[in-house]
Order: C-alpha cells, then structure tokens, then sequence
C-alpha cells in the first residue's frame, strides 16, 4: 500500500472509531468497573460523570488528530495534568489510575482493529504505533501531575502535623494550650502519652503510624525520629510496633500539654536514641537505657569518660581482651563467673583487671570505681565502640 493510500485510510479508520466513541466510551466505563475494585467503589455515577469523560477526551483528541493528518500529542489534551490531580482528589491510589490507562489503551485498539476493513490491515502497525506512545505519554502526564500533588498534599499534611505538635510543646501554661487548640481548630486532651519512633523507614510511615495510634494522636517529625503524642495512660504500643517493623519505639510517661509534657517529649527521644544506637529493636519503655540516656544529656561527661577512660584503655588494649573483660565483669561481678564465660582461667581475669585498674586508676573490684567505669562502657557504646 503506498503512502499516501495508508495515511488515507489511517484517517479512514480513525474517522469509523471516532463515529463510534460513544458505544466504545460505555464499554470502557463498564471495564473500569469490572477489572479495578477502586473504581468499582467510586459508584456508576461517579464513572459516568467523571471519569468516561475524560476517556472520551483523551481517545477523541488522538483520533481527531490521525484524522486531520496532525502528529497526535498529550499537550491536545487540555486539562490533562489536572485531571491527574483530581483522581487523586477522588482517593484513588496511582496503580488503579496507570490501570484504567492500560485498560484504556487495550479496549480502545480492539475498537480500532474492529473499525479496520478487509484489506487495510496494513494501516494498523503505523496506527498501533502511534496509539502506544500517546497513551504512554498520556498516562505519565497525568501519573506525574498525580505525584506532584501528591507530595504537595503531604507537606501541607506534615506542615500542619509538625505546627500542631511543636505548638503543644511550646505552650507555657494551660490558656497557651487552650489558644493551641483554637487556633488549630481541634480539641486537645487533658494528658498525652509520648511515642517516639527511630529508625530507616520511621520516616516513610507516618501516615501508617498516625493510624494504627489509638485515635486522637497527634504526630509529626522531631529531631529525625517520628514523635506521637497519644492521648491515653494505658495503651498497647504493639501495633505501632508492627507497623514501625525494625524500629525503635520508645514509650513515655504521660504528662499534661505544656512544659511537663515536652519534657517527657525530650526524655522520650533520649531513650529512643540510646535505644537505635545500641540497636535495641521494637518496644522499648522508660526505664530502659538510663545511663545511656543520662551522658546523651551531658556530652561534656560523655566525651570527658571517653577521653580519660576508654581511649587509655582501648590504646593500650589491642586485641579488645581488656575491654571485652571488664565488660564482662561489671556485668556479673563475678571473678569465677566472667572467667566461665570468656573460657579463660580465673587468674587471667585477675590479671586483666588489674592492668584495667594501672591503665585507668580505677580498680573494677571496688564498687564506687565500678560505677564509674559501667558509665564509662556506656559511654563507648553510644560511640560505636562496643566492647568485644
């Protein structure tokens, strides 16, 4: 078939699916109801009145295009972006829409083949070539202009979620926290309970964290961690775990909205944070990690313990054996026990506390220089230092 034959009857075929759009506009309708359960949800009146005119649009541009001899393109769309938005308005998720696209693309070419006469079938690999792309095209516009509003809406979600949460915390008294729940227009309880989630995908989950937090919960991002104020004494924090899966999630007290409750907040942080560096996963409550929790208060002693203590020790100890025994022993303080448990002699640890005590000048077997050195350990911990 010459050129001009096939562009003719191209035009020919368009023009047959054009005369059809409205049979082939209901069919389409009727496969976004059966083969998308989100869309099936929508109801028929909302597919007829919102969503098969837009079909009709997008397939009618192509195909008025082919016919005037033009290069079919998006951009003849117009509102394309916007309709993206608007199902993501409509709460639909961006797989179901991309479906309704490919579904679209399919149903839409068998009209096409349908339309084709015998002996134009060369017509339709041009035909099919150009139909794929535009709805490629297509379907990216409106799953970009998705995404972008997409993310749009959640910065406003957490710009809102993070002004609510800083605001509760800030409020000096109880008519600052009256003027709170006014000015953000909701109702705040009389006690929150804090949660504090650590870890990689903390982040990316607030919105599932917020939901499985008993109702009321406000939440927001705090210091790199997800912090949940929930308005409840009692509550199983479980859920929150599951849905945080290799987080740390540290629980609270609970205390009235004001300067208590902010500061359980920063206590609660402090417990998370020993906890993800110490690599303690899942639940974790507010007796936990206390001396761990005590040096993120004071970095100065922190530093000061690593300097004078750890340092010396670890400089003179390079195989770890001193470190790895005294760590040991303040667990236990036990000579023969520590000695069961690194498989060594009792005389050997006798011997490594020893060079512990003219390394550092504390001896481990004196309870007050002990204490000094648990603290110590502590310290390295939180350093990345952990003892062999």
């Amino acid at each position: 078939m010459a050129e001009r034959d096939r562009t003719r009857v191209t035009a020919e075929i368009a023009q047959r699916v054009l005369d059809g759009i409205d049979a082939l506009v209901e069919r389409l309708g009727a496969a976004y109801i059966s083969e998308v359960p989100e869309y099936a949800a929508l109801g028929e009146q909302v597919i007829a009145g919102e969503v098969q005119p837009v079909s009709r649009v997008i397939v009618a541009a192509f195909f008025d295009a082919v016919v005037a001899g033009r290069e079919p393109r998006p951009s003849d769309v117009p509102d394309l972006e916007m309709m993206g938005r608007k199902r993501l308005g409509m709460g639909v998720p961006l797989e179901p829409m991309l479906h309704v696209y490919r579904i679209a693309a399919r149903t839409t070419w068998d009209a096409v083949v349908a339309a084709a006469r015998p002996g134009e079938e060369a017509a339709l690999a041009e035909l099919a070539g150009a139909w794929m792309e535009y709805m490629d095209r297509a379907s990216s516009v409106a799953a970009n202009a998705y995404l972008e509003a997409s993310h749009e809406r959640l910065r406003r979600v957490d710009a809102r979620r993070g002004a609510l949460l800083e605001s509760i915390l800030a409020a000096a008294d109880e008519t600052d926290v009256a003027a709170v729940a006014v000015g953000m227009a909701t109702t705040l309880a009389d006690a929150y309970r804090p949660v504090v989630v650590r870890g990689d995908s903390a982040a990316t989950r607030i919105d599932q964290l917020m939901a499985a937090a008993p109702s009321g919960t406000i939440g927001g991002f705090r210091s790199g961690a997800v912090v949940l104020l929930v308005p409840s004494t009692s509550f199983d924090a479980s859920p929150i775990a599951d849905v945080a899966e290799r987080a740390t999630v540290a629980v609270g007290d609970a205390a009235p909205a004001g300067p208590e409750l902010r500061a359980e907040v920063t206590e609660t942080q402090r417990l998370a944070e020993a906890a993800d560096t110490l690599g303690t996963r899942g639940v974790i409550h507010g007796d936990a990690h206390v001396i761990e929790r005590l040096l993120l208060a004071d970095q100065r002693l922190r530093h000061r313990l690593l300097r004078t203590l750890i340092e010396p020790l670890k400089d003179a100890d390079r195989g770890g054996v001193l470190m790895g025994t005294l760590e040991s022993y303040v667990a236990s303080g036990s000579i023969p026990e520590t000695a069961k448990h690194l498989v060594v002699h009792a005389n050997t640890v006798s011997y490594r506390l020893r060079r512990v005590r003219e390394i550092t000048g504390l001896d481990p077997r004196v309870p007050a220089d002990a204490a000094r050195l648990v603290v110590a350990l502590a310290a390295s911990r939180l350093d990345g230092g952990r003892p062999a």
